[in-house]
C-alpha cells in the first residue's frame, strides 16, 4: 500500500469517524494490479533478451557451422582435384613408358626376325597357325547344325525349290546335292532332270547317305589328314575346279550366235581355193631337215621317219599325217608351201616359227560349204578346243611355267600342229577338218 493513500485513508477516518472499507479495498486491488504489471512486464523483458541471445548464438553458432563446413569442403575438393592432376599425370608417364618399350620391342623383334633364330620362330609359329586353322576347319566342317527336337521332328520344312530327301544327323540332304552327286558319278544321262521319285526309284539317295556316312567315319578317323588321301583329295578338287571353270568359259563363248558367225566366215574361206591333205615332220635344224630329206629320196617311208624324228607329239604318231585343211586355217608360209606343192611330192624343207618341216602333200580336192547342221558339231568342238587351248596359254604366261624334262629326253619346240589352233593365222576364220 502506498504511504499517500494510506494518509488519506487516515484522514477521511479521521475526519469521517468511520473507515471506507470498499475505498480502501479498491485502492489495495490497484496497487496489486500496478505491481503485477510491473512484474509481468519485467519478465517479459527478460525472457526476450534471453530469446534474443539465444537466437544469436544459434546464428553465430550455424554460421560458424557453415563457414568450417565450407572451408572443409573446398580443402578436400582441393585436394581430391590435386591427387585427380597427380594419378592423371601419372598414368600418362605410365601411357608414354609403355609406349616407349612397346616401340622398343618391335625395333628389336624387327631386327631379330631376318636372324636365323628369328627366321626359325617365324616358321614355327606360322606351322602352328596352319594347323589350328585346319584343325578349326575340321570341326566346322564336321559339325553338321543342331535341329530342336519337337513334335514335328520328323517332319522336314517345306523347301519347293529344292527339296530335301534325307537328314544326316542334324544336317538335310537335298535334291541338287544327290543330282550333283550322281551327275559326276555317270548315273544320269546328259540333260536328263533328276525328280524325288527318281532319286529313290533309283537308290540315288541312299547311295549318297551311305557316302556321306562312311565319309564322316572316315574324317573321325583321321583318314582325311593322311598324307595320300589328302594328295587324292587335292586331286580330285583340282580336277572338279578345272572342269568348272572350262565349262563356265565354254557355256559363255560358244553360242549359237558363235556358231554361226564363224560358219559364215568359214564358208567364205572354204569357197576360196581347195583343200589340201598333207604331212610332214617336224625337226630343229635345217640340218637335221635336209638328212630327212635325204632319207626320204633314198627311198625310206615317211610314215616311219615322222613316227621316229617328228617333234610334232600330236602328229608324229599318226605318221605325220595333218588331213584335210584350207588355205586360212594354217599359218601364211605353211599354207603357201603346201598348196603350191603337187600332189605326191615332197617340198624343199622350210622354216617357220616352230622349227624346220617336211611337208608331202598327199591330196587335193575342191571346197565344199556344207550345210550349218551337218558341221555345227565339229564347230562347237573347235571352238571349245581354242577356247581351252587359249586358256592354258594365258595361264602357262601368267604364271611363268617351267617344264624340267630329263636330259635323255628331246622336248619339243612347238605345240601339236594338229591343233588348227596353233597353225591359225589371226583371226581369219575357222576351219572344219574332214577325216580323208
Amino acid at each position: 500500500m502506498n504511504t499517500q493513500e494510506n494518509n488519506d485513508f487516515g484522514k477521511r477516518d479521521k475526519a469521517g469517524g468511520k473507515p471506507n472499507r470498499g475505498a480502501a479495498m479498491l485502492g489495495f486491488a490497484r496497487a496489486g494490479a500496478a505491481v503485477a504489471l510491473r512484474a509481468g512486464g519485467r519478465l517479459l523483458a527478460q525472457a526476450g533478451r534471453a530469446a534474443f541471445r539465444g537466437t544469436a548464438i544459434a546464428l553465430r553458432a550455424f554460421g560458424k557451422f557453415s563457414i568450417t563446413t565450407w572451408r572443409l569442403a573446398s580443402a578436400l575438393d582441393s585436394a581430391l582435384w590435386r591427387a585427380v592432376k597427380l594419378l592423371a599425370r601419372r598414368l600418362g608417364e605410365a601411357c608414354l613408358h609403355a609406349l616407349a618399350l612397346i616401340g622398343q620391342v618391335f625395333k628389336s623383334l624387327i631386327l631379330w626376325l631376318p636372324t636365323r633364330t628369328g627366321r626359325a620362330y617365324s616358321a614355327l609359329c606360322g606351322v602352328a597357325i596352319v594347323v589350328c586353322g585346319l584343325w578349326i576347319a575340321d570341326l566346322l566342317r564336321e559339325g553338321d547344325g543342331i535341329i530342336e527336337a519337337g513334335a514335328g521332328a520328323n517332319r522336314p520344312p517345306l523347301d519347293e525349290a529344292d527339296p530335301i530327301l534325307a537328314r544326316i544327323g542334324g544336317r538335310y540332304v537335298h535334291l541338287s546335292e544327290i543330282a550333283a552327286a550322281a551327275g559326276a558319278g555317270g548315273m544320269l544321262e546328259p540333260g536328263e532332270v533328276l525328280t524325288e521319285a527318281l532319286a529313290f526309284e533309283r537308290g540315288l539317295v541312299e547311295s549318297y547317305v551311305e557316302q556321306r556316312l562312311l565319309a564322316r567315319a572316315a574324317q573321325r578317323d583321321g583318314l582325311h589328314r593322311t598324307p595320300m588321301v589328302l594328295r587324292r583329295v587335292n586331286t580330285a578338287r583340282d580336277r572338279i575346279l578345272a572342269a568348272s571353270l572350262i565349262k563356265s568359259r565354254v557355256d559363255e563363248e560358244v553360242t549359237p550366235e558363235t556358231v554361226k558367225r564363224y560358219y559364215r566366215e568359214q564358208r567364205k574361206i572354204m569357197q576360196v581355193g581347195d583343200e589340201v591333205r598333207a604331212r610332214h615332220i617336224l625337226v630343229e635344224t635345217e640340218e637335221a631337215a635336209q638328212e630327212i630329206v635325204a632319207q626320204l629320196t633314198a627311198g625310206d617311208d615317211f610314215a616311219q621317219l615322222a613316227r621316229a624324228r617328228s617333234q610334232d607329239r600330236a602328229t608324229a604318231p599318226l605318221g605325220g599325217e595333218i588331213g584335210w585343211f584350207s588355205r586360212g586355217i594354217m599359218a601364211r608360209n605353211f599354207a603357201n608351201v603346201a598348196f603350191r606343192t603337187p600332189v605326191g611330192d615332197v617340198a624343199p624343207p622350210f622354216q617357220t616359227e616352230y622349227g624346220w618341216h617336211i611337208v608331202e602333200v598327199t591330196g587335193r580336192r575342191p571346197t565344199s560349204a556344207k550345210p550349218l547342221a551337218e558341221v555345227e558339231n565339229e564347230i562347237e568342238e573347235f571352238l571349245r578346243n581354242e577356247i581351252i587351248a587359249r586358256l592354258l596359254s594365258e595361264l602357262e604366261d601368267e604364271n611363268q611355267v617351267v617344264y624340267y624334262r630329263p636330259e635323255t629326253e628331246r622336248s619339243p619346240t612347238m605345240a601339236p600342229l594338229i591343233l588348227p589352233s596353233d597353225l591359225r593365222e589371226g583371226d581369219q576364220g575357222l576351219g572344219e577338218q574332214a577325216d580323208g
